[in-house]
């Protein structure tokens, strides 16, 4: 079978093995481990994508990452991750010197 994956086989055997605890390592180890991480990430942004799509919105936000972690049993491990993040609905605000500044474009001739 063919062992393409979306995350770098090479660097997680080389995080895998900067723990003394880790001997060696089989080859198929770490690319388990990327489609684990592949399907895991999937299941958040799923999840994710559900919180906006309920809020109307056009682009997953901070704040709806949270909202799915807070209320996806699976996912309780992360809540700790998410407490400090704003959340605009429940009374937060979100400090708009956070966001990044749109990119100015050229004009003509320069």
């Amino acid at each position: 079978k063919s062992k393409h994956t979306k995350f770098p086989v090479a660097r997680i055997k080389k995080i895998m093995q900067k723990d003394d605890e880790v001997g060696k390592v089989a080859q198929a180890t770490p690319v388990v481990i990327s489609k684990a991480l592949e399907l895991f990430l999937s299941s958040v942004v799923e999840e994710a994508r559900k919180v906006t799509e309920q809020r109307n919105a056009k682009r997953v936000e901070p704040h709806h990452l949270k909202h799915a972690i807070l209320n996806t049993p699976l996912l309780d491990f992360l809540k700790e991750l998410v407490e400090a993040v704003p959340d605009p609905s429940n009374g937060g605000t979100v400090d708009e010197s956070d966001k990044v500044p749109k990119r100015r474009t050229r004009g003509k001739g320069k």
